[in-house]
């Protein structure tokens, strides 16, 4: 299954934009792979626990994991994609957003490719 894990300050706009932010991830994640659905949890962090620097954080942390094989040109594709409305919606810059892709093979498909 498809998931995705936001660490986003608290207090921060993120967090107010919750809602929006779920819906844009939803939509280019079904729009980037051909409909697949998505979970979404969402992982807040009090003032004063995340740090980048020495200095309090206000960046948001969006860490997938899809279901491969995507080539780099559609995992940059839709990592780009997540920058620019994660931007658009809570006015962060692209400095403060940590996107990353985790491409995972399923098990039983893996299984039954190597034995065959």
């Amino acid at each position: 299954m498809n998931s995705i894990s936001c660490l986003v300050q608290a207090e921060g706009t993120a967090a107010r934009k919750q809602s929006e932010l779920e819906r844009a991830l939803r939509s280019n994640h079904a729009a980037q792979l051909g409909g697949a659905e998505v979970d979404i949890s969402w992982r807040l962090v009090e003032s004063g626990q995340m740090f980048t620097g020495g200095s309090q954080s206000s960046s948001s942390v969006i860490a997938c994991t899809i279901n491969g094989p995507t080539t780099l040109t559609q995992r940059e594709t839709y990592m780009r994609s997540i920058c620019d409305f994660w931007t658009d919606i809570t006015g962060c810059t692209d400095h403060e957003i940590v996107v990353s892709i985790s491409e995972v093979l399923d098990l039983s498909t893996s299984h039954e490719s190597a034995n065959s």
